[in-house]
């Protein structure tokens, strides 16, 4: 049997991912610093309360539309409102979830072998995606100064005719970083002048910690075609329910094309589902609630960070300014990834080198803030102390060499 090239991604699970797996198999405690599920983080706006819509008797009616049900899309269009973006009803549209919001815009916007323009460094989902919908990735720079900013010398190599998507992550995983305004206009002129679309991840984006920023959502972009993709997963903080959405925003001939088409695909899926869509109105009653939890726990991880790091142990915090992770830089003697299995090995602490992350200069952690406060302390006194005694020399190899 011949598979597609398309999935001849390598198997073996690399050697963190491989002790992990093993420590865990025989049951040893570890303290994971990576843990971003929500579910398994002690938040309390997880009741019964959060179950009642399911129970709706709409949920045995089935009407499906491209879009998704009318009051979802109305719920999706009151959270912009807020934001003061206004939006019609036909420029939403519900997913699953957002790989499959991706997916449906990869292959409306692109033919194989075009190219995707996605930041460097983020999620290893996008290699992935790229991947599925036989597309060329390219990659352009995030600069790490006072705050991570946009590289715009890693922009013009990279111009081509067959570049369709700008990707943007707003604040961006795991650096935390928002799209500013002075980038937002210069991502503009380059998709106007060449051609593309604007695709905007802002499944984060309300997860403010830095509050003298004023982040602009991509929902009210309209100078060039934008897709503005979020979802419940982090939104609501509840990823098991299973919905997101699409923003259709530009110039009116290129969205209502764009609209057009992205109806026929809807409607060869319809994917999500209709209980989870009849209960967003009422999540979504609930949002300022949930997201104030999350909110307090992610800054008061935060703040944990800059206190602890004054001390001389060479662990370096860099600037949060929204999302759930915090970037650690460590010395540039040392490696993310052998640091990493070391401590795995020595502690049985689980954090991400920032390899996965696609760092290129193989000196960043990468932890969660979501994890609960008494557990987020140990783990940075543990990575602190360990590195300050390791820095004599106590590490120098990874598990497999």
């Amino acid at each position: 049997m011949k598979f597609s090239h398309r999935t001849n991604w390598p198997i073996d699970e690399n050697p963190l991912s491989k002790k992990a797996s093993e420590l865990r198999r025989r049951n040893v405690p570890l303290l994971d610093l990576t843990v971003s599920n929500p579910t398994v983080c002690g938040f309390d706006y997880f009741n019964d309360e959060l179950l009642k819509p399911l129970l709706d008797p709409k949920n045995l009616v089935y009407d499906p539309n491209p879009h998704g049900i009318m009051s979802t899309r109305e719920a999706v269009g009151a959270y912009y409102r807020e934001k003061g973006i206004e939006l019609q009803p036909d420029q939403i549209f519900i997913t699953a979830n957002t790989s499959e919001a991706y997916t449906f815009l990869f292959r409306m916007l692109c033919d194989p072998g075009d190219q995707i323009l996605a930041p460097r460094p983020s999620y290893p989902l996008f290699d992935f995606l790229t991947d599925l919908n036989d597309l060329e990735p390219a990659r352009y720079a995030l600069l790490e100064e006072e705050t991570w900013r946009i590289d715009f010398k890693t922009l013009p190599d990279l111009k081509n005719k067959r570049l369709k998507v700008f990707l943007t992550v707003n604040p961006n995983n795991p650096t935390g970083s928002y799209v500013k305004d002075f980038e937002r206009e210069f991502i503009n002129e380059f998709c106007e002048k060449e051609g593309c679309a604007i695709v905007a991840d802002e499944v984060f984006f309300d997860y403010l910690i830095d509050d003298a920023l004023r982040p602009q959502s991509f929902a009210a972009n309209d100078s060039v075609l934008t897709f503005t993709l979020s979802g419940i997963s982090k939104t609501l903080g509840l990823p098991q329910m299973k919905l997101s959405w699409i923003v259709v925003t530009g110039p009116e001939k290129e969205k209502r094309e764009a609209i057009r088409r992205l109806e026929i695909i809807s409607d060869t899926f319809l994917s999500a589902g209709t209980p989870a869509q009849n209960a967003l109105a009422d999540w979504m009653d609930r949002r300022k609630d949930i997201q104030k939890e999350i909110l307090v726990r992610l800054r008061e991880n935060g703040k944990i960070l800059p206190g602890f790091f004054e001390s001389a142990n060479g662990l370096k915090s860099l600037p949060l300014e929204g999302g759930w992770n915090a970037v650690l830089k460590i010395p540039q003697s040392m490696s993310d990834d052998i640091l990493a299995q070391n401590l795995l090995e020595k502690e049985k602490a689980l954090v991400h080198p920032g390899y996965l992350f696609d760092f290129q200069d193989e000196r960043h952690l990468v932890l969660s803030l979501l994890i609960p406060p008494e557990n987020f302390r140990k783990g940075i006194e543990l990575c602190g102390a360990f590195l300050l005694n390791s820095r004599s020399g106590a590490f120098t190899k990874s598990f497999d060499a």
